[in-house]
C-alpha cells in the first residue's frame, strides 16, 4: 500500500513537473525565444525561413526535407503514444519491475528512432545552405527537437 502511495505521489510530481509555461514565444514547447508573431507568419516553417532568411528554392527544398521526415516519423510517433499507455497500465496494474522496464526501454529506443530522424533532417537543412545562413542555424537546430511530435510538424502550436 505504501509503495502505491508513493508512485502514485511520484506520478503527479512527474506530471507537475512536465508542465511548460507559456511566455508567447515559440509556443512553449522547447523552441527558442522567436515570437510566434515573427515576420513572415506564424507557423514553424515561417520561423525558420526568417531566421535563415531562405530563398524560393530552400524554402522548397527545406518543406520537402520536413514534409519527407515527417512521414518518417508519424508511425513511430504512433507507438511512442501506445507504448506511454503501455507503461501506465503496467504501472497501475503493478506488474514486475522487469516488465515495467522492458517498456521503458522500448520507449526509449523510439524516441531515439525521433531524435535520429529529426538530427537527419536538420543535417540535410543545413546541407542546402550557404555559410552565411549556415551561420544562423543554432535556432532552427532547437526548434527541431520535438518537431514531429504532432501530426504536422508545420503547425503553429
Amino acid at each position: 500500500m505504501f509503495f502505491k502511495i508513493i508512485l502514485i505521489g511520484m506520478l503527479g510530481a512527474a506530471l507537475v513537473f512536465a508542465q511548460r509555461g507559456g511566455d508567447g514565444y515559440g509556443g512553449g514547447n522547447g523552441e527558442p525565444n522567436i515570437p510566434s508573431t515573427a515576420p513572415g507568419g506564424g507557423t514553424r516553417f515561417d520561423r525558420i525561413s526568417e531566421v535563415l532568411k531562405l530563398n524560393k528554392e530552400q524554402k522548397k527544398q527545406v518543406k520537402s526535407t520536413l514534409d519527407d521526415a515527417q512521414k518518417q516519423a508519424a508511425p513511430i510517433h504512433d507507438q511512442m503514444m501506445k507504448g506511454r499507455q503501455a507503461i501506465a497500465e503496467a504501472v497501475a496494474g503493478a506488474r514486475s519491475q522487469d516488465e515495467v522496464n522492458q517498456l521503458v526501454n522500448a520507449s526509449a529506443a523510439l524516441e531515439a528512432q525521433i531524435a535520429a530522424i529529426e538530427l537527419k533532417a536538420f543535417a540535410a537543412i543545413y546541407k542546402g545552405l550557404d555559410s552565411g545562413q549556415q551561420a544562423k542555424t543554432p535556432p532552427v537546430f532547437m526548434m527541431m527537437k520535438g518537431i514531429f511530435n504532432g501530426k504536422n510538424w508545420n503547425s503553429s502550436e
